[in-house]
């Protein structure tokens, strides 16, 4: 590597230090002359050994993020590495006051403080309360760049890295795309998609390794910048994001390059040129299911249809106008039309009734209009005017040529679906066909937010979050109720679905299967993406008898691997964007996944005849008289 000696000037706006050099012995001001090595200033651990102390390091910017994150990143010369590959030779060096003129390949020198920069074990380490930077040349090639040729096993494989430029060998897979428009950032993983601990494992110390290896295997893509707003540009993408270019979860990113920072409790990785983007497909049709009869259970993300007659906006949730509406209900028709059930479970609709109007009674006509066939659907009303006194609730559509109604749907509003758990609705349905009975009760549970939890709805930090022992007493009380035949219908034949806000292997999941239902779940699939990590929180759970009669179950991913600005919203969504982020079509039609689930029905058995005459049953037969 060749230095070019051109420049020698003290930073603009910066105060030259003495030159009788610090306490440590090191002249400050000198360019070549003896100064720090980054890699004592890291030292080996999650922390640097010498907070607090003064340094001076002369090394080669390999990232100048001076508008951005408000300083450059250096990395040592070759010459000057000491070999030990658990310190690192890169540092972020934090520069307050004027920005000085200085660009990647410029070798400087500077003094000030080693200090961490954020939290505990996630800091960053840094140079600040700068008194001197100069510059003192410019090589022809940067400092070689570390390679990470496969995931992390511990914390400090990334910390050996931090401040250094690096290069991940492997493809990375996309695990979380929520921030790219807002911040231009995706996280991706070393080991392809993630998922929730409690998904695959028991809650606490199952769930908290798995959570570990998720957090070792993981880096986030940045833009270098700290700003918060709608980027106009992300620099590193090959093209931004669009209808064509949907970065959806799942998509493969290869040769990834750039400066490894550590900020805002991650790792992240600086990329500094365009990257090599393989897309995921989309599942532009859905899943087919064997079976007689198809039921689709879906959470529809707060469909408020304000008064009905294109007023009464903003609504509690949901859309926010008149507009926002139109497009909301577009792209719902567009998936409800697709999969063509014969029962749809819902959550998440408007509670304002079964009225003309009315939020249901709305996503009804509107079916029956996508499909051209006027009645084709139906809703179940609950004889009520609203269902239990939350402001959404869950509801039935179905079609009447397929299947009938048995009675009347029934709930309960006892707690604990009195506040927090929605209200259930069960409802029995007869198969127009075979004239087999079955019931469904559709759910949906408290959600894992922790805003008022106290008690032992607190976050108990096993990895079910905030208000577990809520939704444990919703299941517990649920199948209780369930075995007192609420509809009237004595049959074995029940069905579980809905938003249960719980993953597979969570308490109210399993304490359901201790009850007598069945998980009809694929094992790793999901309905749901948070924090990088895919779960199902989207249920259909049955008792043996509908396991028997159950030909199939699949999830639509249409909406947890999508961009959250492919939905509706107009909120903070300049025009010139949304014209390439919103279709009316399936896609981000929600946050969750439906279900779809093929079940044939089997005919209701028949009841064996009574005996006339009780003396008669079971006695021995008469000898016929002799002849």
């Amino acid at each position: 590597m060749v230095r070019t000696f051109i420049v020698i000037a003290a930073a603009l706006g910066l105060t030259a230090c003495e030159r009788n050099g610090d306490q440590n012995g090191v002249d400050s001001g000198t360019c070549g002359s003896p100064a720090d090595l980054i890699s004592a200033l890291q030292g080996a651990a999650l922390q640097s050994p010498r907070v607090g102390q003064p340094a001076t390091v002369e090394a080669v910017v390999v990232g100048a993020f001076t508008q951005g994150l408000g300083g450059v990143f250096l990395q040592e010369e070759q010459a000057d590495r000491d070999g030990d590959p658990m310190t690192s030779e890169g540092l972020f060096v934090q520069i307050e006051g004027a920005t000085p003129n200085v660009s990647v390949g410029d070798v400087v020198r500077v003094h000030g403080r080693v200090a961490e920069l954020g939290e505990e074990r996630t800091s960053l380490t840094a140079l600040v309360e700068l008194n001197q930077l100069r510059v003192c040349g410019k090589v022809d090639e940067l400092p070689q760049s570390a390679l990470l040729e496969e995931a992390p096993l511990m914390a400090e494989d990334w910390e050996a890295h931090e401040g250094m430029r690096l290069a991940i060998d492997p493809a990375v897979t996309v695990i979380a795309n929520d921030s790219l428009m807002r911040r231009g950032e995706l996280v991706v993983s070393l080991n392809g998609r993630q998922f929730q601990p409690t998904e695959i494992a028991l809650p606490g110390a199952e769930a908290e390794a798995v959570a570990a290896d998720n957090q070792r295997a993981r880096v986030t893509l940045d833009d270098g910048s700290a700003a918060a707003e709608m980027p106009a540009r992300i620099a590193w993408l090959p093209r931004q994001p669009g209808i064509d270019h949907t970065y959806r979860i799942g998509s493969e990113i290869r040769d990834v390059a750039g400066v490894l920072d550590q900020r805002d409790g991650r790792y992240r990785l600086h990329v500094d040129a365009p990257l090599d983007v393989r897309h995921a497909e989309r599942p532009e049709s859905a899943p087919e299911v064997d079976g007689t009869l198809r039921l689709a259970t879906m959470n529809v993300l707060n469909y408020f249809n304000g008064d009905g007659k294109g007023g009464g906006f903003p609504t509690a949730r949901g859309a926010t106008t008149a507009e926002e509406l139109t497009r909301q209900r577009a792209k719902l028709m567009s998936a409800l039309k697709a999969m063509d059930a014969d029962i749809y479970a819902l959550t998440e609709v408007e509670n304002d009734g079964y009225e003309r109007r009315s939020a249901i009674e709305e996503l009804t006509f509107r079916l029956n209009q996508s499909r051209g066939r006027r009645g084709e659907y139906d809703y179940v009303r609950f004889p009520g005017t609203q269902l239990g006194g939350d402001q959404i609730s869950v509801a039935f559509l179905y079609r009447p040529r397929k299947v009938k109604l048995v009675g009347a749907a029934v709930t309960i509003t006892d707690p604990p679906f009195d506040r927090g758990n929605r209200a259930p609705l069960a409802q029995t349905f007869e198969d127009a066909k075979s004239g087999g009975r079955f019931t469904i009760v559709v759910n949906h549970f408290k959600s894992k937010g922790c805003q008022d939890a106290s008690g032992a709805n607190q976050d108990r930090g096993d990895g079910q979050s905030c208000y577990n022992a809520l939704r444990v007493d919703a299941a517990r009380s649920l199948s209780a109720w369930l075995a007192t035949h609420p509809t009237g219908t004595i049959d074995s034949d029940v069905l579980i679905v809905g938003d249960l806000n719980a993953y597979s292997k969570e308490d109210p999941i399993r304490l359901l299967g201790e009850s007598g239902f069945t998980l009809a779940n694929d094992e790793r699939s999901y309905s749901f993406s948070w924090g990088g990590a895919s779960g199902t929180l989207d249920h259909v759970l049955v008792t043996a008898s509908v396991r028997a009669q159950l030909r199939g179950l699949a999830h639509w991913h249409i909406n947890a691997d999508e961009l959250p600005e492919f939905d509706y919203n107009l909120d903070n969504k300049p025009r010139s964007a949304d014209a390439r982020l919103f279709r009316s079509d399936p896609f981000r039609s929600a946050d969750h996944d439906p279900v779809i689930v093929g079940l044939d029905i089997a005919p209701e058995p028949v009841q064996p005849t009574e005996p006339a005459d009780e003396a008669a049953e079971g006695a021995e037969p008469t000898a016929a008289p002799p002849a």
